[in-house]
């Protein structure tokens, strides 16, 4: 009987024929499944969910035993959704089998929705595996039947010519007998990303309000920032890229009633584009134009300035079987005085180091010689506690390690949600 491509869609179900005796059919299922480890670094994995609806492989939690290592990874799409990539490396006897699956997750599916497309392109990659074991004889694939929201959308005129536009409100209150924190965030962007062209525009604003009941009388703390900016971006060959950037802004925090700066910025990308989830290695530079108007005189005497300056910054990232591992560097200066500068390095890995052991490092530092806005005088205990103010600093620094060890059975296809921490 023929099918018609309009009336159906491709959403395979696999099915594991069930043997006569559950205790002996799971063992036995066990013995001669593939063995596969997940290692998920993209939102939607849902990793129970996967154990629960795909049960035709045995999921193991430490990659030198699997036969297949999955590495989900993702970037965001224009439209606001995610761009999913599934790679699917062999190895045992699987070796130099290995396989890349590509999937678009609209923005507006929901939670759900987006888990069980996962959770269909995730099975049908596995299938590419399974099907050369010795199970393979006790699986049927099923065609379902077309479901209205599953039917592709025909493809007309764009009214909105690639425009997507997110608005965000959050209202937050909470407090005790002798505290009361408020807090109102605003979010508006708008963005329209071609192959060529990327166009950014981004609003955020925040306000806070802390009130403490102190003995003697009440101490309130007001925190505002806002901010706003725009990017123009247009591809110039395959790893060159240009734009032109604009900021402007408010923070009580850093004694800014107003700042702003446009800067032109040129990036290179080592790796193609097309990579960028699994790997990235990029040096962006931006020289640019800041205006500054202050709340309070600072410590160099300006209530209002504008200053010349450049950035040149080094990034890479990458995500592997091995673990993943990121690391950024940036340095910056007034061109107007070198010594005016900002140099930071911040770091992360993640290295699996040999069975049921990881390395997790991360750390970033700063030197700062840069804080134009710090406010003449000095601050008082109020401003420093309650974090009113920024204070001069000649350094930041922040450092992460840890280690995890994990052994016992190599086995995690069983998904129990008794008694779940809510």
């Amino acid at each position: 009987m023929g099918i018609r491509c309009a009336a159906v869609v491709a959403l395979f179900t696999i099915v594991l024929v069930p043997g006569s005796a559950t205790a002996q059919n799971n063992g036995s299922l066990q013995a001669q499944s593939v063995n596969v480890f997940l290692d998920c670094q993209a939102p939607g994995c849902d990793t129970e969910h996967f154990r629960n609806e795909i049960e035709f492989v045995n999921w193991v939690r430490d990659r030198t035993v699997a036969d297949v290592h999955v590495l989900i990874t993702s970037l965001g799409s224009g439209s606001g959704g995610t761009a999913y990539q599934l790679a699917y490396i062999g190895l045992r006897s699987f070796a130099g089998d290995s396989l890349t699956l590509p999937l678009a997750a609209e923005q507006t599916l929901t939670s759900p929705e987006q888990r069980d497309l996962l959770t269909r392109r995730l099975a049908h990659g596995l299938l590419h595996y399974a099907s050369r074991t010795a199970i393979a004889d006790r699986l049927t694939i099923e065609l379902a039947p077309l479901r209205e929201r599953d039917a592709a959308p025909t493809r007309g005129p764009d009214p909105w010519n690639l425009w997507v536009f997110t608005v965000g409100l959050d209202l937050s209150t909470d407090g005790e007998s002798r505290e009361l924190s408020r807090e109102v965030d605003l979010s508006l962007n708008a963005r329209r990303i071609s192959e060529d062209w990327k166009l950014r525009f981004n609003v955020n604003g925040t306000y806070e309000e802390n009130r403490f009941e102190l003995s003697t009388r009440t101490a309130v703390n007001v925190t505002r920032n806002y901010t706003g900016s725009v990017l123009v971006a247009r591809a110039l060959a395959s790893l060159w890229s240009a734009g032109v950037s604009v900021e402007v802004g408010s923070s009580t925090f850093r004694n800014q009633d107003l700042y702003g700066r446009v800067a032109t910025v040129l990036e290179y990308s080592f790796f193609p584009y097309d990579q960028f989830s699994r790997r990235q290695l990029a040096l962006q530079y931006s020289v640019g134009a800041r205006h500054f108007r202050y709340n309070e005189l600072t410590i160099y005497d300006r209530l209002e300035e504008e200053r010349l300056d450049h950035r040149l910054m080094l990034s890479m990232e990458f995500q592997q079987p091995w673990g993943e591992a990121g690391i950024n560097l940036s340095g910056s200066h007034y061109l107007h005085d070198m010594d005016r500068s900002n140099l930071s390095v911040n770091g992360n890995i993640d290295v699996r180091l040999f069975r049921g052991l990881s390395l997790e490092v991360s750390g970033n530092y700063a030197r700062v010689h840069d804080q134009l806005y710090i406010p003449k005088g000095d601050a008082t205990d109020e401003e420093v506690l309650l974090r009113r103010r920024a204070l001069a600093t000649n350094y930041r620094y922040g450092t992460s390690v840890g280690l995890n060890y994990t052994f016992g059975s190599i086995y995690n296809n069983i998904v129990n949600p008794r008694l779940v921490d809510r």
